[in-house]
């Protein structure tokens, strides 16, 4: 099952970014030429990072009968250059209904994030003119 997004050119560095029925918008600070209307593409990456993860320790907690109440989910990645990419992602995940007990569980269930698993294995990105 293909999962696709629509990003269009909307002023400036902006664009205007359509996920199914939702609208977002991405865009650059000033000191990058943008004019800060919205999160950097790398910061929507890290985002989704960290709202996946999130969401899985919500699932667990739900399926193992816990509050997911407090749960948070904080992503952070390096920047490195040569060739310019992100690295070494990291996520901290604050879930603070979790019993001792239920800790190994609850990661290896997190582990099974789309994102998060799309980051750890050496994908392709095939770029198209049309």
């Amino acid at each position: 099952m293909a999962i696709q997004v629509t990003a269009s050119w909307d002023q400036g560095l902006a664009f205007s970014l359509q996920v199914r029925e939702h609208k977002l918008r991405s865009d650059l600070p000033p000191d990058k030429g943008g004019a800060d209307q919205g999160p950097t593409p790398p910061e929507l990456l890290l985002a989704a990072l960290a709202a996946c993860s999130g969401m899985f320790a919500a699932m667990f907690a739900n399926r193992e009968g816990l509050s997911p109440e407090g749960i948070t989910a904080v992503a952070e990645a390096d920047a490195a250059s040569s060739p310019m990419r992100l690295e070494n992602f990291r996520v901290r995940v604050r879930f603070p209904h979790l019993p001792e007990d239920k800790r190994a569980k609850a990661l290896a269930f997190m582990e099974s994030c789309l994102v998060g698993n799309a980051l750890k294995t050496q994908n392709q990105v095939q770029i198209e003119l049309e």
